[in-house]
């Protein structure tokens, strides 16, 4: 069961509410001037981007309904209706008194939710800015904001987790004793010509919305053929959101968010979509959203979920295939899946594959810093000593303190002085290996990593490793590299690998 938020105008609404029928419309007005989507250069986009939001809603689903350019002047939220038709498309029948000029042929129905009914029936509703109130006391997390964008993608229907649905319900409640109708709303639901909205997706392999579109249908209907290859669906019941804004620090949603909810281990999977090829910038930004969700939903034990990435393209860049072999192995607790699909040649369906990952061949080799081992061994002893033993220049202010210590492993504080107080700056994790460097052994010191960062709170910056040890095997030389030179843009810090001498 998934959830949902519709906008409509209010002069709409009285429509809709007694009927039972929600439409977007095909085009727009600017400056007086009538435009319809079909009869534009990105027409086709903006069509297939209606169908994404709204192609992944079933029967029995929940929806909302926001309604702008209230007499009240602020928009509010109404609920709790039932998805009882799928969407559809129909430019036949016109019921809506906003605009003269455009149908809403992109249609589902409703009607009131059986456990709801009094709601419905006296049009209970929220005031928007109660909406907004919950987002920043992050009571709702799903979305961010209900604003339309001017041009382009008009996303008028937006995907909400259900968690985010039982809060706007305990809102609804709270407020029905004073924003409710007085009069009960006499609901005539209507029937009509309904041909299916999966009908109208096309150019699959042409337009991301397109794409995205087939993807959310397929994830509604729970198809096999696609979520046996996504982490946060093949095992699990699960929950997923189109173009959600998932923190305040980027403008840009994630493609689809999958989140699994049963009772086992929850898994989450950023799927991010490209018509074409797909490169190492978009595992990047990936990753990047991964942090995100985790630490915007921190408090909900996001820090124990496994989190997970699905690359959906029509091809590859080698250099992505062969850096996922290496950190599959070296992070299996961070599962990235490179998905490929292929078009039918008509553009309106996909078939889904695993692309298959291959080991590198040209293995770049990398000369490190030498540390002395009893230069190594004085650190516990003396830790404020320890960039200059390693050759790093100390920043102003900073010192460093033990705070753990083990066979093969030594965590320092970092702090920060100002005015005699101590501000923890996170901490330097120190893990040696005696001997050569083996993929089992990185793969050891990237889940300690992944261990610290959790302890601190999922803050990537909080952390910096220092591996050290006699030798390298080459695949970690390889992968230290391009670690470096990628994930450092996804707010990791770089290893700083070194070499264990032994005069």
């Amino acid at each position: 069961m998934g959830a949902f938020i519709c906008q409509v105008s209010e002069i709409d609404w009285l429509v809709s509410r007694k009927i039972g029928v929600y439409g977007n419309r095909e085009g727009s007005e600017r400056d007086g001037k009538v435009i319809f989507f079909d009869k534009t250069r990105k027409g086709d986009e903006i069509i297939q981007s209606i169908i994404e939001d709204l192609i992944g809603m079933r029967k029995d689903d929940i929806t909302f309904f926001h309604v702008i350019d209230t007499a009240e002047g602020e928009s509010s939220i109404h609920g709790i209706y039932k998805v009882c038709e799928e969407p559809f498309y129909n430019d036949k029948e016109k019921f809506w008194k906003s605009s003269p000029h455009f149908i809403y042929p992109y249609r589902f129905c409703f009607e009131p939710h059986p456990n709801h009914v009094e709601l419905c029936k006296y049009d209970a509703s929220i005031l928007v800015s109660e909406f907004y109130r919950s987002i920043e006391n992050r009571d709702i997390r799903s979305i961010l904001t209900l604003e339309r964008e001017v041009r382009g993608p008009a996303h008028a229907v937006k995907k909400i987790t259900m968690e985010d649905a039982e809060v706007i319900e305990k809102l609804l409640y709270r407020d029905f004793n004073y924003r409710h109708f007085k009069d009960p709303i006499d609901f005539q639901p209507i029937q009509m010509l309904m041909e299916p909205l999966r009908n109208y997706i096309k150019r699959i392999g042409e337009i991301e919305f397109a794409i995205k579109a087939f993807v959310a249908h397929e994830l509604g209907r729970r198809s096999e053929s696609l979520i046996r290859f996504i982490p946060a669906c093949k095992n699990a019941k699960y929950d997923f959101l189109i173009e959600s804004l998932i923190g305040q620090t980027t403008r840009k949603p994630t493609d689809i968010l999958c989140i699994s909810n049963g009772d086992t281990k929850r898994t989450v999977t950023i799927m991010e979509v490209k018509t074409d090829q797909a490169r190492m910038s978009d595992l990047i930004q990936s990753l990047k959203y991964l942090e995100l969700f985790k630490l915007r939903n921190q408090d909900r034990g996001s820090l124990t979920y496994k989190m997970s990435i699905c690359l959906l393209a029509q091809r590859f860049h080698q250099e992505l295939i062969n850096y996922i072999f290496l950190r599959n192995n070296f992070l299996p607790s961070e599962e990235i899946t490179l998905l490929k699909y292929m078009p039918t040649p008509n553009g309106k369906n996909a078939t889904f594959e695993s692309q298959l990952l291959q080991k590198p061949q040209l293995i770049k080799k990398k000369i490190y810093p030498q540390i002395i081992f009893e230069e190594l061994s004085k650190i516990s002893s003396y830790p404020g000593q320890f960039y200059a033993k390693m050759g790093k220049k100390i920043p102003p202010r900073t010192n460093l303190e033990l705070k753990f210590s083990e066979e093969h492993v030594t965590i320092l504080q970092k702090y920060y002085f100002n005015s005699e107080k101590k501000i923890p700056l996170g901490h330097v994790l120190i893990y040696e290996i005696h001997g050569k460097c083996a993929s089992e052994d990185f793969a050891k010191f990237m889940n300690r990593i992944n261990k610290e960062i959790d302890l601190a709170g999922g803050d990537l910056k909080a952390l910096e490793p220092i591996l050290i040890a006699e030798n390298y095997d080459d695949l970690v030389n390889f992968f230290i590299e391009e670690y470096n030179k990628y994930e450092t843009r996804a707010r990791r810090q770089p290893i700083s690998a070194y070499i264990l001498s032994n005069p």
